[in-house]
């Protein structure tokens, strides 16, 4: 134990070890990772900078050594990791020291100490030497309501919407912002049932009472308190909206819809219900009738950033590149959401067939959500203008920036040499790769693809069981190894067993009904092929599922079908090899 003699040591030598200490209190006693429980945000009161004494309210604090042994007792202590110990000396100080400082840290180091019985006796004696703190008063309210003390909490709750002095929004907001951090969300209600109750004429209660409700997904409840508040605020806004919202997470959209359109009726000209109208067309994914909504509200405020942005979003949905561009290029003027815009210009410009002015736009990006996509954009480009290189070492140093993109970067390189034909490239990559992380099921499977394109397919087949070693159920794997297997050997019947196999899991996906197509074919079973070929293309228009059903057509003696077919994928997808080579084979 350590112990401290006062004797014969000036008072305001002491005041200055003090106050030195109460300037540590800006540094928790404790380390940073110290778990820590919920809390209001608005946090304890900070005490002044170390070597300035305290200048509590009343008359000056008369310091002991009772008093400076505790407050030192609970900073080591703290310091050492004793926060039970921290916490219990602190509080000790607290109740003999007259400084609101001393139990405002009190306080605190109960909360980290978890101790919330201490916690409770901290705040209330910062409230009674600090009466006019309105941290305090929520620290007590937040606290007492934590351990049942409803009475106490609605007290102190009571008090602080009486002295709310915000000068704007409503008084309601930290009440709120406090009762829904409460984890016992039914306690949180009965308070604010209670503080309603001793307003029944205030429809901001109510509202709020609704908005507590919300957040409790109390949905029988916030209706009724949403109705209460326009019952005594007809057209409220802010209630209609509320209103709204509240319907559309029960499912009931048309409802939602009908009541703000009719509130629109009533109140034309109201900027907040337009807004919201809008928002509610696109939670209801009514996408044309938005951008109507939106292309209104952008006449009536064509600054309005936030509507330009979602008229941009919204055009570039509906395929309309022109307008959205014009739209983003806007919001670059406004200079809002500009990352944002350069990222979705560049990607208009690359739609449009104008590589070097997607680049423009793409360099401009240097920071955001759309940051990698963006440099992976720029690296596809810069390969499609046989700048491989350059593509290349664009990725490498993202590798190097981006370590836990390591994997999607690998497979992005990949793709990129696969699609100018540098399959050799590409297979020597993923090796590369899976010498270091030779269980990586991703780079395994894409090998695996290039791999068959290089003709080696006992090297696809090995990678593929790989894949299925560790996933037996891997849809994705069963279906490229029963497809290669059909398309490349002569194990029909174990490909089918494959393909089955996926199927079962996943009988809705195009590839694998064109797989199950054209493994029936090769047994010989075409009325079965042409039926899945047929289904998989109708999803699809795909060019290759185009090929196989042509070619299960010509063998079934349909072949001017076949060659309709063929010539109608051609237009659509002039060039892809696998149609080619079909219909070389078949119509020279």
């Amino acid at each position: 134990m350590i112990g401290f003699k006062c004797k014969n040591v000036k008072l305001h030598c002491l005041w200055i070890v003090l106050t030195a200490t109460l300037g540590a209190c800006t540094r928790p006693a404790v380390s940073p990772e110290q778990p820590t429980e919920s809390v209001p945000e608005s946090a304890p009161a900070q005490p002044e900078a170390a070597g300035q004494p305290p200048q509590p309210a009343g008359k000056p604090e008369q310091l002991t050594a009772p008093l400076l042994y505790g407050v030192l007792l609970g900073e080591i202590a703290g310091q050492r990791g004793r926060m039970d110990v921290s916490a219990a000396s602190y509080l000790r100080a607290a109740q003999q020291s007259d400084d609101p400082r001393i139990a405002a840290r009190a306080l605190k180091i109960a909360v980290y100490a978890k101790q919330p019985k201490m916690a409770l006796q901290a705040a209330r004696r910062w409230v009674e030497l600090a009466p006019d703190s309105a941290e305090a008063r929520q620290m007590l309210a937040v606290l007492a309501l934590r351990e049942n003390q409803q009475q106490e909490a609605i007290e102190q709750f009571e008090y602080l919407l009486q002295h709310n002095t915000a000068a704007t929004g409503s008084p309601y907001q930290t009440l709120l912002a406090l009762l829904a951090r409460e984890p016992d969300r039914e306690r949180a209600l009965k308070v604010m049932d209670q503080l309603a109750a001793l307003r029944p004429d205030d429809p901001e209660a109510h509202y709020a009472y609704a908005r507590l409700a919300v957040h409790a997904e109390n949905w029988p409840l916030a209706e009724r308190e949403i109705a209460r508040s326009l019952e005594l605020r007809p057209d409220w806004a802010q209630a209609l909206i509320l209103q709204a919202q509240v319907s559309i997470k029960q499912d009931r959209g048309d409802e939602a819809r009908a009541r703000m359109e009719a509130a629109l009726q009533r109140l034309p000209d109201d900027m907040e219900l337009q807004m919201a109208y809008a928002r509610l067309l696109v939670d209801l994914e009514d996408f044309g009738a938005a951008r109507k909504q939106y292309r209104r509200l952008l006449k009536k405020q064509p600054d309005n950033a936030q509507v330009v942005y979602s008229l941009a979003l919204l055009t570039l949905e509906s395929g309309d590149l022109k307008e959205s561009g014009k739209l983003f290029e806007k919001l670059v003027k406004l200079d809002f959401q500009t990352q944002q815009a350069y990222y979705y210009l560049g990607a208009i410009a690359e739609e449009q067939k104008k590589p070097k002015r997607a680049m423009q736009w793409y360099r401009k990006v240097d920071k955001g959500d759309h940051w990698i996509e963006v440099q992976i954009r720029m690296a596809r480009l810069e390969a499609q203008e046989n700048e491989v290189d350059a593509a290349r070492e664009r990725l490498r140093r993202l590798r190097l920036a981006q370590p836990g993109q390591t994997q999607r970067l690998f497979l992005v390189e990949g793709e990129i040499l696969a699609g100018i034909d540098w399959y050799d490239e590409a297979y020597r990559l993923y090796s590369e790769y899976l010498e270091t992380r030779p269980d990586d099921l991703e780079i395994l499977y894409a090998r695996s693809l290039i791999a068959t394109h290089l003709d080696r397919i006992d090297q696809a087949e090995s990678d593929l069981r790989a894949v299925l070693k560790q996933e037996p159920d891997n849809a994705r794997a069963l279906n490229a190894l029963g497809y290669t297997l059909a398309d490349r050997t002569d194990r029909y019947e174990e490909a089918l067993g494959y393909i089955q196999k996926a199927y079962a899991q996943t009988p809705e996906d195009p590839a694998v009904i064109d797989s199950m197509g054209w493994v029936l074919y090769r047994l010989g079973r075409l009325q079965e092929a042409r039926a899945h070929l047929q289904k998989a293309y109708d999803m699809t228009g795909d060019s290759e599922i185009a090929a196989h059903l042509g070619e299960v057509l010509w063998q079934m003696g349909e072949r001017d079908a076949a060659r309709a077919l063929w010539n109608k994928a051609r237009k659509a997808t002039p060039g892809d090899p696998v149609l080619e080579e079909t219909v070389r084979r078949f119509s020279p």
